[in-house]
Formats: structure tokens, C-alpha cells, sequence
């Protein structure tokens, strides 16, 4: 019999059979590790679980016995745009992570962005981890150097082909093709209400290469800002 103790970040909750369900965990060990529970015990999407998971074999379904729930994304019922940042994040996660590939490095910046969401500048670190999901799954941004040897500090846009950046100066000749860079996506400075918008554009436009579609919660979180 093979059993796992562990905490997991909610992804997704779906109806399997006549009593249970299946339950998506992002866990700081396992990455995305799917599971059965009952339905006796409904966890909310965005919520962080303690759980154990028990199969007979390691390379079976497996079943979840939920022991606490801390359901995070009810603390903010009232608050549609933080609501919509939640929910289209888990859509992503549970669309793009590999099942049972650790991602111990994202699962971490999940908790440090989560840790941010009651601050003003909340948005600055969901965009930053966004950016960290796209380097999880395989498709970094090159945010480190100009990919035409501009000077580094000035980094201002993002070539839509490559996902390295360019800097100002280097830029003119390509303006019209390339995505805006807000800076403080690569050093620490402050962000504009336009700098998120542009921030949110650019990651939203290497992850549409990724999925069929952007997760309609995701869409509506860029709604919400134009508002």
C-alpha cells in the first residue's frame, strides 16, 4: 500500500461517479497530483488541504482522506477582481502543469504571491507569477539581457517570436512587432496601473500559445482593469 502525507493548493473539483469526486492538488513534493475523494467532503477551488493519499499501487488514482481546509478564495467572495485572479490561476495551473512532476520552486512562489494578495500592489506579484508559471512548463522569458546587446537596464520589450527581451534603444527599428516590457517584471521598481495591464498582455500572449484559450476567469481578471 502506498500513502502520502502532505498539503496541496486546490485546482480543481469534478463529480466522478454517483459519490465521489476528483480532486486536482498542487503539492509542494508532487506538483499536480490527482486523486478520488467522497463527496461528503467538498473542498472549494483555491483552498489550501491537508490530506493523505493512499493507493496500492504508486501508479494508480488513488484516494484523498481530507483532515483541514482553509477555503482562501471564500475570504474573498466580496472582491470580484482578487476572485477572478484565484480562479483563473488555478484554471491555468490544472491546464498547464504535468501531472506528478515536482515544482517545488513554483509551489513556493504560489505561497509568497498568495502572501501578497491583501496588499495594495497585489497584481505586481500576480504578474510575477505568471511569468514563473511559463518558466515552470518549459517556455521562460529571457528577462536577463537585450537578445540584441542593448544595455541590460534599459529592457523595454519582448520579441512575441522568441520571448527575449530588447532594450529601448535597440528597439526603434522593431517597435510595431514587439510586446511592451514593464520593468518592474525584471527588477524591483514600482508599477503603474498601465505597467499591470502591459504585464498581464504580455504573459496572457505566450500563454494563449500554450492552451486552446485563456480561462474566461483570466479574461475577466484584464475586464476589471480596464475599468
Amino acid at each position: 500500500m502506498q500513502k502520502i502525507d502532505t498539503q496541496g493548493f486546490v485546482l480543481s473539483v469534478k463529480r466522478f461517479g454517483e459519490k465521489d469526486l476528483l480532486l486536482s492538488l498542487f503539492t509542494p513534493e508532487h506538483g499536480r497530483y490527482v486523486g478520488l475523494t467522497t463527496t461528503r467532503h467538498v473542498p472549494m477551488v483555491a483552498s489550501f488541504v491537508t490530506v493523505s493519499w493512499q493507493a496500492r499501487l504508486s501508479e494508480h488514482l488513488g484516494r484523498y482522506t481530507i483532515k483541514d481546509a482553509q477555503p482562501l478564495s471564500a475570504l474573498y467572495m466580496n472582491d470580484p477582481q482578487r476572485l477572478a485572479a484565484l480562479s483563473g490561476l488555478c484554471a491555468l495551473m490544472q491546464i498547464l502543469l504535468p501531472e506528478r512532476e515536482n515544482q517545488a520552486k513554483l509551489y513556493q512562489q504560489l505561497t509568497d504571491f498568495l502572501s501578497h494578495l491583501d496588499d495594495e500592489d497585489w497584481l505586481v506579484h500576480y504578474a510575477r507569477l505568471e511569468v514563473a508559471l511559463l518558466s515552470a512548463i518549459g517556455f521562460g522569458l529571457d528577462l536577463s539581457k537585450c537578445a540584441l546587446g542593448g544595455p541590460a537596464e534599459h529592457l523595454a520589450f519582448v520579441s512575441p517570436k522568441t520571448g527575449r527581451a530588447v532594450s529601448r534603444e535597440k528597439a526603434d527599428p522593431y517597435k510595431d512587432r514587439l510586446l511592451p516590457l514593464p520593468a518592474f517584471l525584471y527588477k524591483d521598481t514600482p508599477a503603474t496601473a498601465q505597467d499591470i495591464k502591459d504585464a498581464l498582455t504580455l504573459t496572457a500572449y505566450f500563454l494563449q500559445k500554450q492552451v486552446t484559450s485563456l480561462p474566461p476567469t483570466r479574461l475577466q481578471l484584464v475586464k476589471y482593469l480596464s475599468k
